[in-house]
C-alpha cells in the first residue's frame, strides 16, 4: 500500500511539473507572439508614395530584444512615371532615412535619397526601383510591454518612364519688336528653335530635369503676318505657326554734317568694326537669368528718338530705322545698368563710340552707345543700377545723348515693355 502511495505521490508531482511548465512555455508562446504582432505593427503598415503611384512594404527586418523579426507582407509595385512629377512622400510612420536605388540591366542608374530622386531623369523605359527605409520606433504588445525597435523596410517595384516631350510657345500672337516665351518639358538632347531669316537658331536651355525654356524674338521691322517657327529635337522636327501684328512707329528727319557722316557710319573699316562687335555678342550668352523684375531706365533726360521710328537723314528717300530708344542731357551724365549682367562689351568702336554691351542671360542684352567715358571693363558683373559710364557724343552722333538698345539673341526688342515688365522677356523663371 505505502509503495502504491508512494508511486501516486510522484505521478501527481510530476504532473504539477508539467502542467506548470506547460504554463509556463504557454506563456513565453504568447508572449513572442504579442511581441511579434507589436514589430509587425511597427513595420508592416507603411506605403510610399511615388509619383501617382503608391507602393506596398515588400520586405522588413528589425530587432527588438535581441531578436530579429522579419515580414513579407506585399509583392514588387509598379511606378509609372508618365510627367514630370516622381517625388517621393516617406511613408507614415517611424521612419528616419530613406535610400534610393535605381538598376537597368543590373547596374546601378541612381543611387542618392527621396529629394535626389525628384532630379533624376532618364532616358524613357523600364528600371528597377528599390527604397530602404531606416526605421526606428517603440512597439508596445498588447500587454503593454514597450520594445525598442530599429531596422529597415523595403519597398520594390518596377520603375517605367514614359514621359512625352513638350515644347510650347507660350502665345502664337506678337507684335513686332516683343517676345514670345518658350518652355518645354520632357525634353532630351538639344532643342533648336529657328525661323529663318526672321530669328537665328537659338538652344532652349534645358536644366537636369527636362525642364526647358528659352525666348524667341521678333523684329521691329518684321513684316505682319503669319509665320512657321521650327523645332528641331532628337524626336524629329516639328513647325508652330504665330502671327506677327503691325505696330505704329513714328518718323524722323535728321541732318547730320557730312564730316560726322564720312568718318563714322561712312567709313568701311569702322562698319566692318561695328558689324564684328555686333556679330560677337549674338554667338554666345550666359544660360542663367540675372534679370529679375522691370528694368531700370539707365538715365535721365529728354528722349530725343523713339524705337522702331523710320529714319530720313539728309533727305535721303530711304529710311532707316531706329533699333533703340535716344535720351539726350548735359555731357557727363551718368549712364546705369538698366538690369544685372556681364559685361561682354567695354571698348570705343568708330560708329558707337564708347561703347558698352552687358549679358543678362537667356539671350537678352543691352547696348550703351556714344559715351563719353567708360566707368566699366569687360568680364565685369554689374548690379543693376550700377554706373557704366558717361553720356556723350561719341561715334556717330550730333550731341551728347545715350542711345539705349535692348535685344533678344539677334533681334531689337521694344525697350520700353523691358522698363514697365510687359515684355515676354519676363514671361519665364
Amino acid at each position: 500500500m505505502r509503495t502504491n502511495a508512494r508511486k501516486t505521490f510522484l505521478i501527481l508531482a510530476a504532473l504539477i511539473v508539467l502542467s506548470a511548465a506547460a504554463v509556463l512555455l504557454t506563456g513565453q508562446i504568447a508572449k513572442s507572439h504579442a511581441r511579434e504582432e507589436a514589430v509587425s505593427a511597427l513595420l508592416g503598415n507603411d506605403l510610399l508614395a511615388v509619383g501617382n503611384d503608391t507602393l506596398s512594404l515588400t520586405r522588413a527586418e528589425a530587432k527588438a530584444k535581441r531578436k530579429w523579426y522579419s515580414l513579407s507582407p506585399g509583392t514588387a509595385g509598379t511606378i509609372r512615371i508618365s510627367d514630370m512629377e516622381q517625388a517621393v512622400i516617406l511613408p507614415a510612420g517611424d521612419v528616419s532615412d530613406i535610400d534610393i536605388t535605381v538598376r537597368s540591366d543590373g547596374k546601378t542608374v541612381f543611387f542618392g535619397k527621396a529629394d535626389q530622386f525628384s532630379w533624376f531623369f532618364p532616358e524613357n523605359g523600364t528600371y528597377r526601383f528599390e527604397a530602404v527605409c531606416s526605421v526606428e520606433g517603440t512597439a508596445v504588445t498588447s500587454k503593454g510591454e514597450e520594445l525598442n525597435v530599429k531596422g529597415t523596410e523595403l519597398f520594390t517595384a518596377e520603375l517605367i518612364y514614359d514621359i512625352p516631350m513638350q515644347i510650347t510657345f507660350l502665345s502664337d500672337h506678337t507684335k513686332q519688336g516683343s517676345v514670345i516665351p518658350v518652355t518645354g518639358s520632357g525634353v532630351r538632347g538639344d532643342v533648336i528653335i529657328s525661323a529663318g531669316a526672321l530669328a537665328a537658331p537659338f538652344p532652349l536651355i534645358t536644366d537636369g530635369r527636362g525642364y526647358a525654356k528659352g525666348l524667341f524674338s521678333v523684329s521691329y521691322s518684321t513684316d505682319p503676318g503669319t509665320y512657321t517657327a521650327t523645332i528641331e529635337t532628337e524626336e524629329g522636327t516639328r513647325e508652330f505657326r504665330f502671327t506677327v501684328e503691325e505696330e505704329q512707329y513714328t518718323v524722323q528727319h535728321l541732318t547730320i554734317s557730312e564730316e560726322t557722316q564720312s568718318s563714322t557710319v561712312g567709313n568701311s573699316d569702322n562698319r566692318a568694326a561695328y558689324n564684328a562687335m555686333m556679330k560677337s555678342t549674338y554667338e554666345s550668352w550666359y544660360p542663367e537669368r540675372f534679370y529679375d523684375s522691370c528694368f531700370t531706365l539707365p538715365a535721365g533726360g529728354t528722349v530725343t528718338t523713339e524705337f522702331g521710328l523710320f529714319r530720313y537723314t539728309n533727305d535721303n528717300p530711304v529710311p532707316s530705322r531706329h533699333a533703340g530708344v535716344d535720351i539726350a542731357n548735359e555731357e557727363g551724365t551718368p549712364i546705369l545698368a538698366a538690369a544685372s549682367g556681364y559685361v561682354i562689351v567695354a571698348d570705343f568702336n568708330g560708329v558707337t563710340g564708347n561703347t558698352v554691351v552687358i549679358d543678362h542671360g537667356l539671350g537678352v542684352r543691352t547696348y550703351y552707345y556714344h559715351m563719353s567715358e567708360l566707368s566699366v571693363k569687360q568680364g565685369e558683373f554689374v548690379e543693376e543700377g550700377r554706373e557704366i559710364g558717361h553720356m556723350g557724343s561719341t561715334g556717330y552722333a550730333t550731341g551728347p545723348h545715350l542711345h539705349f538698345n535692348v535685344m533678344v539673341h539677334d533681334n531689337s526688342i521694344d525697350p520700353w515693355a523691358a522698363f514697365d515688365g510687359t515684355s515676354g522677356i519676363f514671361g519665364i523663371d
